[in-house]
């Protein structure tokens, strides 16, 4: 007998027994008024749309199905990741990749193990020893091998799906250095035959389900069964007991392991609460995660609520706010420098003339127009002769753009006579509109036309104003 042999020998005749369930119950609790807390929360979203509440379970299920086998070091994760793949947020998939080529296979094996729970979950009838061979097997479907320790060292050696083991497979843990003794090779099916009793005992279907969840893991792996997976049929199974009460899985991930793998260290110990109460944490993580998950189907959709006010700031036709300015200001400018040559070319020795700009016009618009986002502005016309006929005219134009213009809607020059403030309700002159398709993506020609004979047409009327109140003052004079 090699060495190895004689310490595998040895380590079967250490194997400890998993308690009874009495045994078991009779030293744990369950505090009843925390999860009856957590799960009356889960009840008062029974509101919630049977699609809202598919997906609040199904990012529990995809977050306890990722980190199953990260717990076995089957690959690495990390809480940005483990969130990226429950969440199935964009590029979730190719983080997956990045992770390596065989761990989408055993994440997409690990979901399949959670459905086929549920399955068990759903049924009248206790778990059977079959119905776990046959959960080994889809937990272990993208997994051919498993290393196990020779005579010779450790080998690679092909994994035996959904039959129990032929080799010792007691392991060496990593934190401590100790092995730990599991079921021996020949005790197994009586284990597992035990184990399927106490399962289906009155005490046992009567309990607490956190309290099953933890007796029928901790149970199952003591015994350790198969020859490799068995962390990840522990995990699974432990949920069929809460998806019969809760309809989601016990949800334990790569983060709680150290704590995970003290409590079960200590239930070996015979210190079987902190067992219980670990569990217990990790439900009513799965229900407040899931609680807040319907919480947030029934809030405003930020995707929704952003592009809304993203509408805002366009107008029916397409055009930004900041177009519409734009294009207000592409015509004012024009207008204004057309003014100031048609003054020029009209100034004589008596006359003299001046377009300039001013802030805060006296002409406010209507609901269907709005001033300049910036500083509003007008354009002041004025034009004086001198004495002995002195006179004075000028008008001021404001520019209103329209709130939500297509193309055919105008920006209108309306004009204000005196030094008063124009109300809404107040008469006003639309001296001239520009359609935004004849200023956006530039002003047209047809529209530079027009621009010239309004203002010529404009500066006229003025200078014959201006012509009458000269007489006037100059009557006035004699």
């Amino acid at each position: 007998m090699t060495d190895v042999e004689s310490k595998m020998y040895s380590m079967d005749a250490a194997y400890k027994p998993f308690p009874t369930f009495a045994e078991w119950a009779s030293r744990t609790s369950v505090d009843t008024g925390r999860w009856n807390r957590y799960s009356a929360a889960i009840q008062s979203r029974s509101g919630s749309s049977a699609e809202a509440l598919r997906k609040a379970r199904e990012v529990v299920k995809r977050a306890a199905a990722i980190d199953t086998g990260a717990i076995e070091g089957l690959y690495d994760v990390d809480r940005g990741f483990t969130f990226t793949v429950a969440m199935e947020t964009a590029a979730w998939e190719v983080k997956l990749a990045e992770k390596g080529e065989h761990v989408r296979p055993l994440f997409e094996a690990q979901m399949r193990a959670y459905d086929y729970v549920l399955d068990q979950a759903t049924q009248s009838e206790p778990i059977s020893e079959a119905a776990i061979r046959e959960l080994h097997k889809v937990v272990c479907g993208a997994q051919e091998t498993y290393r196990v320790i020779t005579g010779l060292g450790f080998r690679e050696q092909a994994l035996p799906k959904g039959r129990y083991k032929v080799s010792p497979n007691h392991v060496m843990h990593t934190r401590d250095g100790e092995t730990h003794s599991y079921a021996p090779v020949d005790v197994t099916p009586v284990e597992m035959a035990r184990l399927m009793n106490e399962i289906r005992s009155d005490a046992f279907q009567q309990a607490h389900p956190v309290m099953q969840a933890a007796y029928a893991h901790y149970a199952f792996v003591v015994i350790h069964p198969f020859a490799d997976g068995n962390g990840r049929v522990a995990r699974a199974l432990a949920s069929i007991f809460t998806y019969r009460s809760i309809s989601m899985p016990i949800m334990i991930l790569s983060e709680h392991k150290n704590d995970y793998l003290d409590a079960l260290e200590a239930a070996d110990g015979g210190e079987y609460q902190g067992f219980v109460d670990f569990m217990l944490s990790r439900a009513l993580d799965t229900m407040t995660l899931v609680e807040e998950s319907l919480q947030g189907t029934q809030a405003p959709s930020i995707d929704e609520e952003s592009d809304a006010i993203e509408k805002l700031y366009r107008t029916k036709g397409g055009y930004t706010q900041e177009q519409v300015d734009q294009a207000g200001e592409q015509l004012f400018d024009t207008i204004q420098e057309e003014f100031q040559k048609v003054i020029i070319s009209s100034t004589k020795q008596s006359i003299h003339g001046d377009a300039s700009s001013i802030n805060g016009p006296r002409s406010l618009p209507d609901s269907s127009h709005r001033l300049q986002l910036t500083t509003p502005k007008s354009l002041h016309i004025q034009f004086n002769s001198n004495a002995p006929a002195s006179a004075s005219v000028f008008r001021e134009i404001a520019f209103w753009l329209p709130k939500d213009a297509s193309g055919s809607d105008d920006v209108q020059l309306v004009i204000s006579y005196g030094t008063h403030i124009v109300s809404i309700d107040d008469e006003r002159e639309i001296a001239f509109a520009a359609r935004m398709d004849d200023l956006i993506p530039s002003i047209s020609g047809v529209l530079q036309i027009r621009i010239s004979l309004f203002v010529d047409r404009f500066v006229g009327e003025m200078l014959k104003e201006l012509r009458v109140l000269a007489e006037r003052a100059l009557r006035g004079q004699r």
